[in-house]
């Protein structure tokens, strides 16, 4: 419901801060005779804190949301791009009234950095929108007489406190010596435009403290403490020192531990800023003689282990993340599948910030298109990120170029590689998939003409019915991060992707009433079909380009192939014994045999101990889900899709395939034998479903719980029958 403060930010000006101004406070006085209530809608162009007469407002961190702010200079972009992007400003409305007090009252909105200004790492080009931070805000206070406004109008002032940088992806730097009003320096803030720039509510949840935790202090010598924060987190340190005035205390944070001491391989040191500085996370306080509690404002770290230099310790540790609460739970008879599903919940939430699912937390912190739709059916299961993704969908298409259709490698765009199918095909899948868990179709037909526009687009990347390039000049991956050097055809990949999301907008067509419009995906469908069996498909054995890194599995996916393919594909897989495909195949791969029943070959895929499974990742330790089968950054989630198919597989919770929302549900475990007994539960949008399942002697024991106003097929061991709503506790043989 729009309100007069959603209209006043429209008649509110823009104010910048002077471009040297590094953290800048805008303060604006006044002055009230009578009790009054306000509320205040407020954006900013980078991080914003939002106080009244000294109390913080707003609890939540690195608003406003992830966006393309405004246009950008792209001369510098290593990627060569002309796109024309859709550009946006989310603003969040506070109720103030608390705050509020008779006489004069001081409004203050502290800056940092944020995503408008992150000039430091440049690995993807010069990303910065702008040199200057600023903000834009509308207040409604009302008293006896009524309504009044106050709008951002450039009369404020501005100074400098006593934050002195605040680089997203290195750290912040405090100097407790400026703290004194008298310390200050002061400017005044210029009015300025964004007319290409669309003002847009916050619906995206915010950051915020989840928990806290308190690390265990490894090791400690003169001047420097270790410490573990028992699991590899977002979030940050809060220190607290007492050191001298102008001495330094540094927090230095990495994912893993060389010879006891911290290794930042993992995390960055392999880019360099625009200083030349190797990319580590690092805060930096600059103490002046008292006690502090020290927490950074506007920057979050993705670490294990962390060390301090200098005179302080760790007080605790703030995991943070967008508020997006876990709804589901799993444990089972299997150690590597329970640390799955843990390592999966907390690698996702890990990269979900303001409002986009990143691909690591602290080295690229982008929302690559490839990890965010491959991830999306996990999330979309285990989380209750409905409102997340409802934004994040908003960004790939606010990042599709208006002229061409092209769907960009990340978005909200700002650089980074990828390929038209596993990355620009998030323009179909995550639209589809947010349809068919939350049974919502209105983000599909709000920018259903989009979507088709990147159909239109594949189809002019393609020669003789298979997708073959994307931008000139530009990047065009297949799959990616495959357990040796990638060797499935890029073309192969792509055009699979290009069959699936066909299939999709046919589906999507019939729901959105759009059917005169099935025929003609239906088509290209066709086209593309008979090209990649022309191309690839064997006769004479069933399978596709000798079935290299999962390229069977891609074939079934896309509906392609017949009873040999299947065949091959486990015969391989079975002989294997563990992955090799990257992470698009993975999830492709799990899907596809857990849908034909090879429920043993799957957990010994999943829970091998070789390189190449989730299994060899638990033995060292991890907490979270690695880059790569080997290694990389200890913290991207694009492995851990395949996580959905603890849901869908071994509980056996899922949907028939004319259903969305989870208004027809099957319960259909598929049980491996090595396991004796799983539970779990799902929440979904008519409540939560819980699956235990026990294997005793000849027998199954089931105590499955649908919820009220639901009904369930059943299905395992021969035996079908109708769940009610409530508990059922039956045995079936197997």
């Amino acid at each position: 419901m729009q309100t007069c403060l959603d209209t006043a930010i429209y008649s509110a000006s823009w104010i910048l801060c002077p471009a040297d101004f590094a953290a800048p406070v805008i303060r604006r006085t006044l002055q009230l005779d009578e009790p009054v209530s306000g509320k205040i809608a407020l954006s900013a162009l980078g991080f914003y804190h939002l106080y009244v007469n000294g109390i913080r407002v707003n609890q939540e961190y690195f608003r406003p949301s992830n966006s393309i702010f405004c246009p950008r200079d792209s001369a510098s972009w290593i990627y060569p791009l002309q796109d024309t992007f859709t550009y946006r400003c989310y603003y969040a409305v506070y109720d103030i009234t608390p705050y509020l007090k008779n006489g004069e009252n001081r409004l203050e909105i502290a800056l940092g950095d944020g995503w408008y200004r992150q000039t430091e790492r440049i690995a993807e080009g010069h990303m910065a929108f702008g040199n200057a931070l600023g903000a834009i805000y509308a207040a409604v206070l009302t008293d006896t007489e009524g309504e009044h406004m106050l709008l951002s109008d450039g009369t404020e002032h501005c100074y400098t406190g006593a934050l002195i940088a605040s680089q997203l992806f290195y750290g912040e730097t405090y100097d407790a010596r400026l703290e004194p009003e008298e310390n200050r320096h002061w400017g005044k803030v210029t009015v300025t435009e964004l007319p290409d720039t669309q003002l847009t509510p916050e619906d995206a949840p915010p950051d915020r403290v989840i928990r806290q935790i308190q690390p265990l202090l490894l090791s400690e010598e003169p001047g420097r403490k270790l410490y573990d924060a028992g699991e590899n987190i977002s979030g940050f340190v809060t220190l607290h020192t007492s050191a001298a005035a102008g001495t330094e205390v540094h927090i230095r944070f990495a994912e893993n531990l060389h010879e006891g001491k911290l290794s930042f391989e993992t995390t960055g040191s392999g880019y360099k800023g625009l200083s030349g500085k190797p990319q580590i996370m690092e805060d930096i306080f600059i103490g002046d003689g008292r006690e502090h509690f020290f927490t950074p404002g506007f920057v979050w770290h993705a670490f294990r282990y962390f060390e301090i230099l200098g005179e302080g310790e760790a007080a605790f540790v703030s995991v943070v993340h967008s508020d997006v609460p876990v709804t589901s739970g799993f444990t089972s008879s299997s150690p590597e599948l329970n640390w799955l599903f843990d390592a999966y919940i907390r690698t996702q939430l890990d990269n979900m910030h303001g409002g986009v699912p990143s691909d690591c937390p602290h080295r690229e912190r982008l929302g690559y298109t490839g990890d965010g739709q491959i991830t999306a059916p996990a999330a979309m299961t285990m989380l209750d990120a409905k409102d997340f993704y409802r934004k994040w969908i908003r960004d790939i298409f606010d990042s599709q170029d208006q002229k061409s259709g092209h769907v960009n490698h990340t978005a909200p765009f700002a650089g980074g590689g990828g390929g038209p199918g596993g990355w620009g095909c998030a323009a179909i899948l995550v639209p589809y998939h947010y349809y068919k868990a939350y049974g919502d179709a209105s983000p599909a037909a709000e920018y259903y003409d989009r979507m088709q526009k990147w159909i239109d687009y594949l189809l002019s990347r393609s020669e003789n019915g298979l997708v073959t390039r994307e931008e000139e000049g530009g990047w065009c991956l297949g799959d990616w991060c495959t357990l040796e050097k990638t060797a499935i055809p890029v073309s192969y990949v792509n055009t699979c992707y290009l069959i699936r999301s066909l299939r999709c907008m046919e589906e999507l067509a019939a729901v959105l009433k759009r059917e005169e419009d099935i025929p003609g995906f239906r088509q290209h469908r066709i086209i593309a079909e008979e090209a990649v069996c022309q191309t690839w498909f064997d006769p004479l054995t069933g399978s596709f380009d000798d079935g290299i890194q999962g390229a069977n599995a891609y074939a079934v996916w896309a509906g392609l192939g017949d009873d040999r393919t299947r065949q091959i594909l486990s015969e391989k897989y079975r002989k294997l014994g563990h992955f090799d495909t990257g992470f698009l195949g993975t999830d492709i791969l799990c899907e596809v045999l857990m849908d034909q029943g090879d429920a043993d070959l799957l957990y010994t895929l999943l829970t091998s101990h070789d390189c190449g499974s989730f299994g060899y990742m638990m033995d060292r330790g991890a907490t979270t889900i690695w880059e790569s089968w080997k290694g990389g950054s200890h913290n991207h989630p694009m492995f851990g899709a395949c996580a959905r198919q603890l849901f869908t597989g071994i509980l056996g919770i899922h949907q028939k395939q004319d259903s969305a929302g989870y208004t027809k549900l099957c319960i259909s475990p598929k049980i491996p034998a090595d396991m004796t007994f799983a539970e779990g539960y799902q929440t979904i949008p008519s409540g939560k479903i819980h699956v235990r399942w026990e294997r005793q002697a000849q027998e199954v024991l089931f105590t499955i719980t649908i919820p009220a106003g639901c009904t369930a097929a059943f299905q395992y061991g021969g035996k079908t029958a109708v769940l009610p709503e409530g508990e059922s506790v039956f045995t079936v043989s197997g």
